[in-house]
């Protein structure tokens, strides 16, 4: 016991080292004496007092017995001075043991950590085979236990097809095989360098110093804390390097969270360990963003300069950079390129373009002080002006994808990326489809190749049409003096001087817009890529403010949904609709042809505007016998378009109140002041091109659907998306009284064959009861055009998949007093050569499909060329030749018709192939002395 005494007095001695001038021995008063003797009764127990215990378990115990008297001395002076206070008694305390530990090891642990982690720190950072090794190691050790996504074999696992596709499979856009380690130059990856990842502690000496790409591990911490301080300082900026931007890209991570972001820099590092940074840098050059729906440098080569990414200068390569990470500084250099000089921009465009010229500048610089560029190429490659932006090379941006062959593909990428996708359960932008997806992404459209390409030569060829182009002069020889007087009269120097350079002027902005779709929405062609901008340098309608010149666009591109026109006259077959459906009338009620009881007061310069028709009044029983107040079917008000008729009937409160519950009903946007007043009844108010295509398509069947371009999308050949299911796209019935609506299609048959519609049968002969549509004319002939339906064969109902519903709008952006010279004729005699086209082609595949047929069955009409040739001289003679003094065609509706005497003609039976003329002239008499009816539904 007494030695056990004497060591406890000499570790006490040891622990408690006093100076060399205190006194030898601690002196305890007596309640001291008595903690200690408790604390130290209490841990040793009378085994321990009888045996002697080992060196090292006297020692813990000891410690044990100072901490716990230190301890409980605490306890007695808290209790002396609080003695109501509740406290744990020390020898009862749970967590005296962690205490005791935590005091001793504590300090020791932390010194020894400190001392391993600048030894780890020093290992991981300094220049040789063991930079980065630690954080790649712990990296590691993470990546192998954490529910992390695995990374391929190859970078290339992250190639991906996209294929953009029309009706009949055929490519309109493909992505290919995206190559993802295309080998990128040593000039494109310092340029890129110079701009990304910048450099950090430049030194020229040390080349491993000079850009933060070369020396940090996948993560830069330097980067990640400055990020930090700043954003709690209120200034957000991003810390991700060129390869967390990789791993971001790989993960599909849209999100800014904490776990996405361990989750980057955890691939970070096994993106570097696993691939290098030069696969990872390629990787990147070959995948970034550098523009809306541009990927990877060689893409934006193509896109900005039309030029392969080895073509460009240094210059050119760090202004596409520059475009990381924001495109909009793309589109303020689109805009300066286009004219307009900084100043002109808004204060959003200032600031990207300002940002877009300084860090290529400061690329610049950085390159010449590396040696990299010379001092020549630096002065004159730096931007300082509008010019010298327009000197970098950028090519003349025609459209939004900047090329008009890229034009259906955009908007086909417009609509695809305007929503979100499920993918095996994943929530999948549309962008990231496009681009981003691994496998296979397939885009079905409705969309016709071969009818958009008929199209296109179709109006080249009436543009170009010596008919047309002298129009065009009667129509203008009396009013181009006027249009010359405006722009002098604002003080704007004219595009031209004579009537010949006004002719010119005005030829060059005549656009002729169609898109036809089917039954289902879908678009099957279209064709009209222009816009223009009121305000405009080439436009006659220049705002005097310039603040408000870009505020009304004329859009003529068709796929802008945003692009209107004034419906005109085509307006008419809907409130003749709901003059049948809300005031109980029918095609047989008339109406007096008078002006309407009360004026209409423009509220800009209060203009007086009264309803006239398109033709002069005559005396009554002189002329046409159109005189005033003279009574009109509703149906010939329809074929004969009378405006004044469609003014008074839209004044009705009622049919005006059921026809726009109809309009919000569909969404149309138009302008509710403007349906308050009576010219709205004629269409003097513009609507989206779109939505009145879809208007005029539900007289088929009473529903409305929106025109789209995407049918389908299946990735790896599991369907995704389909538009017919779509529940942001099913159908709003709109005329919902079937038999109203089939007397609209009736009068709207009427207005083609013999109404203001019947230029239709110069173009397209066998136009009768297959055509159904409206003409319009907006005011002084600046703008005519036609909706309406089509189905080459007479029975609809039986054929819905061939019914279609097409616009075509001929119109100028210019201005002014300028007149297009067609009337309501150019978009009928238009739209008559497609019908013609589509119509002849149904026919001829139809007839191929037959012959086919016969020739399968029949082994005598297979081997004998006559057989054939006869057939084809018989259906000739039906197409083309008369009877009688009458055409032969008149008396056949359709494609069925012809496929019924197809079949009679190679019928085994009678065999009329073998040139039995008797029988084909019975046939040809039974069709010529039948009254056809045409099936409706």
């Amino acid at each position: 016991m007494e030695e056990i005494k004497n060591n406890h007095k000499k570790d006490h001695k040891d622990h408690n080292d006093p100076p060399k001038n205190a006194k030898e021995e601690e002196v305890l008063n007596p309640q001291q004496q008595a903690i200690r003797f408790k604390a130290f009764r209490y841990l040793f127990s009378e085994q321990d007092l009888t045996n002697q215990p080992d060196e090292k378990k006297l020692i813990k115990k000891l410690k044990m017995s100072r901490s716990l008297e230190k301890s409980y001395g605490n306890y007695i002076k808290e209790l002396e001075t609080n003695p109501d206070k509740i406290m744990v008694f020390p020898w009862d305390n749970p967590f005296r043991r962690f205490i005791f530990l935590l005091t001793i090891w504590g300090p020791r642990s932390f010194k020894w950590g400190l001392i391993a982690a600048i030894i780890l720190f020093v290992i991981n950072y300094i220049p040789g085979p063991t930079q980065h090794i630690v954080e790649h190691a712990i990296a590691r050790s993470i990546y192998d236990a954490a529910r992390l996504s695995r990374l391929p074999e190859s970078l290339e696992s992250y190639a991906h097809s996209a294929n953009i596709v029309d009706a009949n499979g055929s490519i309109i856009k493909s992505y290919g095989k995206r190559r993802v380690n295309l080998q990128i130059s040593d000039q494109v990856k310092t340029a890129l360098l110079a701009c990304e990842d910048h450099y950090l502690l430049p030194h020229p000496k040390n080349s491993w110093l000079v850009n933060n790409f070369m020396i940090h591990s996948g993560v830069s911490w330097f980067n990640l804390l400055g990020a930090l301080k700043d954003t709690l300082g209120g200034r957000k900026r991003g810390a991700s390097t060129i390869i967390m931007q990789n791993a971001k890209k790989i993960l599909g991570n849209t999100d800014r969270t904490m776990a996405n972001k361990i989750e980057e820099i955890i691939i970070a590092y096994m993106l570097v360990t696993k691939f290098g940074k030069d696969a990872n840098l390629e990787f990147y050059i070959n995948t970034v963003p550098v523009g809306s729906n541009i990927y990877g440098f060689p893409a934006a080569a193509r896109n900005y300069f039309k030029k392969d990414l080895a073509e460009l200068n240094t210059q050119q390569i760090l202004t596409i950079a520059s475009f990381i990470p924001n495109h909009n500084r793309q589109l303020a250099f689109y805009h300066i390129v286009k004219g307009q000089n900084i100043d002109q921009l808004d204060s959003t465009m200032q600031m990207h373009a300002d940002n877009a010229i300084s860090k290529i500048n400061s690329a610049l610089a950085y390159l010449k002080r590396q040696e990299i560029i010379s001092a020549k190429e630096y002065r004159e490659w730096l931007l300082g002006d509008e010019e010298s932006i327009r000197k970098i090379g950028l090519r003349d941006f025609k459209s939004p994808l900047y090329g008009e062959e890229e034009w259906t593909s955009w908007n086909v990428i417009k609509e695809v990326c305007a929503q979100n996708y499920l993918v095996d359960g994943r929530k999948v932008s549309g962008a990231q489809l496009l681009l981003d997806e691994r496998g296979d992404v397939i885009i079905e459209t409705q969309v016709d190749l071969v009818l958009a390409e008929k199209t296109k030569e179709i109006i080249t060829t009436y543009l170009n049409s010596p008919s047309y182009r002298e129009i065009l002069k009667k129509r203008n020889q009396n009013t181009w003096r006027r249009d010359l007087q405006q722009y002098q009269d604002r003080g704007i120097t004219p595009p031209y001087s004579t009537f010949d350079g006004f002719m010119e002027y005005l030829n060059r902005h005549i656009n002729i817009g169609v898109m036809i779709i089917n039954q289902q929405g879908n678009i099957l062609a279209y064709i009209g890529g222009k816009e223009f901008l009121q305000g405009s340098g080439d436009s006659d309608q220049q705002s005097t403010d310039k603040e408000h010149s870009h505020e009304n666009p004329l859009i003529i591109d068709l796929m802008n949904k945003k692009a209107k026109i004034a419906p005109s006259s085509t307006i008419k077959p809907i409130i003749a609709y709901y003059a049948m459906v809300n005031n109980n009338a029918n095609l047989q009620t008339t109406f007096a042809d008078k002006p309407i009881e009360y004026k209409y007061s423009e509220s800009a310069g209060g203009k007086i505007w009264l309803p006239r028709n398109s033709y002069p009044y005559d005396e009554k029983g002189r002329g046409n016998n159109r005189y005033l107040g003279r009574e009109y079917t509703l149906l010939e008000a329809q074929i004969l378009s009378i405006n004044t008729i469609f003014a008074r009937l839209y004044t009705n409160r009622v049919l005006r109140n059921a026809m726009l519950i109809g309009l919000d009903r569909i969404e149309l946007d138009y302008n509710k002041e403007d349906a308050k007043n009576w010219p709205f009844g004629i269409g003097a108010s513009s609507v989206p091109v779109q939505q009145w295509l879809g208007l005029y398509n539900a007289f088929l069947d009473g529903n409305y659907l929106e025109p789209g371009l995407v049918k389908r999308i299946l990735v790896n050949n599991k369907v995704i998306y389909e538009r017919i299911s779509d529940e942001n796209n099913q159908p709003i019935l709109l005329f919902d009284a079937k038999n109203e609506r089939d007397d609209t299609m009736r009068a709207l048959y009427e207005v083609c064959n013999r109404g203001t519609g019947s230029a239709m049968k110069t173009e397209f002969k066998y136009h009768h009861n297959l055509v159904s549509g409206k003409t319009g004319t907006a005011t002084d002939g600046q703008t005519s055009l036609f909706v309406g339906h089509f189905n080459p064969y007479r029975d609809r109902k039986a054929h819905p998949d061939q019914m279609m519903t097409m616009i075509v709008a001929v119109t100028t952006n210019t201005g002014g007093y300028k007149n297009i010279g067609t009337s309501t004729q150019g978009p009928v005699i238009i739209a008559g050569r497609i019908m013609d086209y589509l119509f002849n082609r149904e026919l001829q595949k139809v007839m191929d499909q037959k012959i086919e047929e016969s020739k399968n069955k029949d082994s005598r009409f297979r081997n004998n060329h006559i057989y054939w040739a006869n057939v084809n001289r018989y259906m000739d003679v039906l197409l083309h030749q008369d009877r009688n003094g009458k055409n032969i065609y008149k008396c056949m509706t359709g494609i069925d018709n012809y496929q019924e005497a197809l079949e009679q003609i190679l019928n085994s039976n009678n065999r009329i192939y073998q040139g039995r003329s008797d029988l084909f002239d019975q046939l040809v008499d039974f069709y010529c002395d039948q009254e056809r009816v045409v099936k409706r539904h």
